[in-house]
């Protein structure tokens, strides 16, 4: 698959919509062009970027490359909602792949549609269609290496879309991807992709417990890995601790990484922790002088009261920390009224208003996060 180019990247980076624009409608080559305008619109919709795109489209002839061009216009109309529209573009792109007379080219094509499908969340309709492509290059190998050649990008297409599907579908890609390494001798590929399942069905069965086991080993990417199988129900909070765990043993540029996409699953998924695990995973991050984290938090607790009590806590915090500033104009924004008057008074003269409000205190080292703590 086409990778996104850098300039485009940089831009969507930095949120400068404008400037992807510009950067994408450079590229010479169209596939490329489509790609970029692809994912500025995941970023930006806009229909200027879908116009954009139809133009492009224009000026692709070849039959695979218009395919897979077509392909992408599905993959932009799931993108603005537009349903109807974008499975026609698919229908369009499968047909036209179809007409294709060479089995290895015609594969190929399969198997980049594929991929956009994959991107579009239209899992079984790609692996589907990735079979299709394997069988046709599976048939032709005899009468070509480039047809093997062929196998093993689209081997590597099927456990790339697998790497990124968030549920238990994910194993029938793998498995296709380990049949296509094991027909072509690939036995270290194929024994990799073996183990991955077994793992998955292990997470699937065990839950959290078979990613802590995961944690235990220092096996953390791994770990962030099968977070993905994980029931919706309980996955958003067990991210949350892995975040702690994170930066509990100095890892906080990946702490902060599982944190957000935790976050996510917050803000955009059906299922979200109570308040009660919400509370406690807050002050776990207090008690290793991380304050930031559980402010964050607090702003999903949905209980006014349980809420308001643990902002006193952060606030005090802050306090403790020197930060008197950040202190007050958070427990100006409690909405109790008796525990923000509690806190402001707090506030007001204390010393050490941590032991005062009955808080743990972090102690020992001089940055937050700093000391490790016991559970």
């Amino acid at each position: 698959m086409v990778l996104v180019a850098e300039g485009v990247e940089r831009y969507l980076s930095k949120g400068d919509y404008k400037g992807a624009l510009r950067s994408a409608l450079g590229i010479d080559n169209p596939i490329k062009r489509l790609v970029a305008l692809t994912e500025i619109l995941t970023a930006f919709p806009r229909d200027e970027v879908l116009a954009n795109m139809l133009d492009t489209l224009e000026s692709i002839s070849a039959t695979p490359e218009r395919a897979l061009a077509y392909s992408l216009l599905g993959r932009a109309l799931y993108t603005l909602d537009r349903d109807r529209d974008a499975e026609a573009y698919f229908e369009k792109a499968i047909e036209l792949a179809n007409s294709i007379d060479s089995p290895r080219i015609r594969g190929e094509a399969l198997a980049g549609i594929a991929r956009n499908l994959v991107l579009s969340d239209r899992y079984k309709d790609a692996l589907r269609l990735f079979r299709e492509a394997v069988e046709l290059l599976q048939a032709s190998r005899g009468l070509s290496s480039a047809a093997t050649s062929s196998l093993i990008r689209i081997a590597r297409l099927i456990e790339k879309s697998a790497d990124e599907i968030p549920n238990q579908i994910a194993i029938e890609f793998y498995e296709l991807a380990r049949d296509v390494y094991t027909s072509i001798f690939f036995k270290l590929q194929a024994k990799h992709l073996e183990d991955k399942i077994e793992l998955i069905r292990d997470v699937l069965k065990r839950g959290k417990a078979a990613v802590e086991e995961l944690l235990e080993k220092g096996e953390v990417e791994l770990a962030i890995e099968m977070m993905r199988f994980l029931p919706l129900e309980s996955r958003a909070i067990s991210m949350l601790e892995l975040a702690y765990w994170l930066f509990l043993h100095e890892q906080p540029r990946l702490g902060r990484r599982v944190f957000d996409d935790a976050f996510e699953i917050i803000f955009v998924g059906k299922f979200r922790p109570t308040d009660v695990e919400l509370e406690r995973i807050a002050r776990r991050f207090l008690r290793i002088g991380f304050l930031e984290e559980p402010l964050i938090i607090a702003g999903v607790v949905r209980d006014d009261k349980k809420a308001s009590e643990l902002l006193g806590e952060i606030a005090l915090s802050y306090a403790r920390w020197g930060d008197k500033a950040k202190a007050r104009s958070i427990a100006e924004g409690i909405r109790d009224e008796s525990v923000k008057n509690r806190v402001l008074k707090a506030l007001e003269g204390e010393e050490d208003v941590g032991h005062e409000q009955g808080l743990p205190l972090t102690g020992g080292g001089e940055e937050r996060g700093a000391v490790p703590e016991d559970d």
